[in-house]
């Protein structure tokens, strides 16, 4: 585990707007710095960074939290992993402290399976100087027009025809045979209980992270005996191929240049592409384009062209990755290859200004590719033309944002002969669908919880609203006739002499934490929270800390207080925040003790106890009645 002084460095040397400007186009507003959020898609910028506060805050979907947090989401990192990340990039010596065995198996694993990728790939690339490699590989790169350029760039390799050449070399380095295994690098061969390569005779293509990390491979066979064209590796502990895109890490500076990226199918593909001048390019890894490839893109663009084939298949996936994009808030656009070509082929064929031209004069969106593709304008059969068109329609049903929609249907009403209405009811009714089946699950869950749920929301808003203030405000001083006594002395007073607890479970650690730190430092050291190790409490604390000016819009519904300069009012906030949150309680006890004597307990001590909470609850409600304005 990595030592706290360490941790200490790291944050002091982060800079919080370098860090997340490495993935996100962020431009200087006022103190803070804005951009649009890579963690969902929206044309308006929501996600804000604040270096002095050194937190990042989007008001569109609400994630937040420090530069440690932002990596481990943007990445997929644990912890740990994200702080090596800060330190590589600030050029910190990590020191580490003591792990348990589990931490220490899992690390390990995974440093290994990149110890040995990477391993793999300079052998890969040593290769092609062998006179194997030679008479082999550098011949199909020169025949295929992949310049040395290129296959520096792409740390393309080759696998020897030796089914034992990696493996056996792995070997002498002392590399352990379940690694070789568990990487996708070797093969187990159970008959004599030896381990083999898994990519023999192959030209290779590493799969590198958004960082450059290289995950896995995938391997080109050149004979047509093969069994298989294409070898990819297995996923693993450090590769998953739904995560991953081809060329994504050579591509990306290119890609927010031109604020636009094309999506091809191959690996050749893409470094033929890249070759001809059109480096904003990827391909999916292995694997069909899915939801989380997309998102990989539109943290830096959401426009995306697609080149894939014109043959079933790929009209199929081009249907398929429209749609998909669509939800992901992209703009799709496609370009039709002439027959019998390919985006390597055509690459190929056509000079870099040759290519340019065509791809930009030939975009279609979506709605005309389908036109296209389908033959709608040749069609007179009523059926099959309402097919289309509805097939038209639910792709235009998938993109949420409802103005986009209805421009959609402005412009294309007349050219698909619909009536304009028509149109956006039949979308209509296509997006009801969609939102219907994906509430019905949720909606089966909630039918059995609508008894406690208003007590459930109310408990949650009063709590939250206690933290709220206990983060931006619990070390001022509340001044009275006779002296003053802090916000959170105040809190931590009132709710001890009531037992109160808090019943979310992120709401009682932080103020678990807040207790601790007060009595040893008496003051409450908010830093310490947004820089703490569990991303549940430091979650909590950036959105409170990002509202700071503002009441919750529960605790405003319920009191109706509205306050500009709410720390001027401290006293009056405070105390309705505690009263409220005891009158919630008590109301829940006596609905409890309520119930209890519905079902004929007749206990006298009950009726006592309800009798004496009625009368507490009553005395509050008077209060927070005259606290009100």
């Amino acid at each position: 585990m990595i030592d706290s002084e360490t941790i200490d460095k790291i944050f002091e040397a982060a800079k919080i707007e370098e860090v997340i400007g490495d993935f996100v186009e962020l431009k200087k507003r006022g103190v803070n710095y804005l951009g649009r959020c890579p963690f969902h898609n929206e044309k308006t910028p929501s996600f804000t960074v604040s270096p002095t506060k050194g937190i990042y805050k989007c008001f569109g979907c609400g994630k937040g939290g420090n530069v440690v947090n932002f990596i481990m989401e943007i990445e997929h990192y644990n912890y740990p992993e994200a702080l090596k990340y800060i330190a590589n990039k600030y050029s910190i010596e990590v020191v580490e402290n003591e792990l348990t065995f589990e931490q220490k198996d899992k690390k390990n694993k995974k440093d290994n399976q990149y110890l040995i990728t990477d391993f793999a790939k300079n052998i890969f690339k040593k290769n092609l100087n062998s006179k194997e490699g030679k008479n082999i590989a550098l011949r199909y790169f020169k025949e295929r027009g992949i310049s040395e350029p290129m296959i520096e760039k792409f740390e393309l390799g080759y696998a020897m025809s030796n089914s034992n050449f990696l493996t056996t070399i792995a070997l002498k380095n002392n590399f352990n045979p379940q690694l070789l295994v568990d990487s996708g690098l070797s093969l187990a061969n159970e008959n004599n209980n030896k381990i083999i390569d898994r990519f023999k005779d192959r030209i290779i293509f590493p799969i590198h992270s958004f960082t450059g990390r290289v995950l896995g491979f995938g391997g080109r066979a050149l004979k047509e005996s093969a069994k298989a064209k294409y070898l990819n590796s297995p996923e693993t502990l450090i590769y998953h191929k739904s995560k991953v895109l081809y060329g994504l890490f050579q591509a990306k500076t290119d890609i927010k240049r031109e604020d636009e990226c094309y999506i091809v199918e191959g690996y050749t593909d893409v470094i033929s592409l890249f070759e001809k001048g059109i480096k904003n390019v990827v391909s999916a890894s292995g694997t069909a384009l899915g939801v989380e490839q997309l998102r990989l893109i539109s943290r830096i663009t959401e426009n995306i062209t697609l080149i894939f084939d014109s043959d079933d298949a790929g009209i199929k996936a081009t249907y398929r990755t429209i749609d998909l994009a669509l939800q992901e808030g992209l703009e799709v656009n496609i370009v039709i290859l002439p027959e019998a070509e390919d985006p390597d082929s055509f690459a190929k064929n056509n000079s870099e200004e040759e290519l340019k031209l065509f791809l930009q004069s030939k975009k279609l969106n979506f709605i005309d590719y389908k036109v296209f593709i389908s033959k709608l304008n040749s069609i007179t059969d009523p059926k099959k033309i309402t097919v289309i068109k509805r097939n038209i329609f639910s792709s235009i049903a998938q993109i949420s944002d409802s103005l986009v929609r209805s421009e959609y249907c402005k412009i294309y009403a007349k050219k698909l002969n619909v009536d304009e209405e028509i149109m956006l009811k039949e979308i209509f009714k296509i997006r009801s669908n969609i939102n219907f089946l994906t509430k019905k699950t949720n909606n089966l869950q909630v039918v059995n919880k609508t008894k406690n749920i208003n007590d459930e929301t109310k408990l949650y808003a009063y709590e939250e609203e206690i933290i709220r203030l206990l983060i931006n405000y619990g070390n001022e001083k509340i001044n009275y006739k006779d002296g003053s006594i802090s916000v959170v002395d105040m809190i931590i007073n009132d709710l001890k002499i009531d037992n109160i607890n808090f019943s979310n479970s992120v709401f009682n650690k932080i103020y678990i934490k807040i207790i601790a730190e007060y009595s040893k430092n008496n003051v409450i050291d908010i830093e310490k929270l947004i820089k703490e190790y569990d991303h549940e409490i430091n979650s909590v604390v950036v959105n409170l800390i990002s509202n700071q000016h503002s009441i919750s819009i529960n605790w405003k519904k319920q009191h109706k207080i509205f306050t500009v300069r709410e720390n001027q009012k401290m006293r009056k906030t405070t105390e309705k925040a505690i009263l409220s949150l005891k009158k919630c309680h008590l109301e829940i006890k006596i609905k409890n003790l309520q119930e209890k004597i519905s079902f004929g307990n007749n206990d006298l001590s009950l009726l006592k106890e309800l009798n004496d909470l009625t009368k507490i609850k009553t005395e509050i409600a008077k209060i927070l009645g005259r606290n009100v304005g």
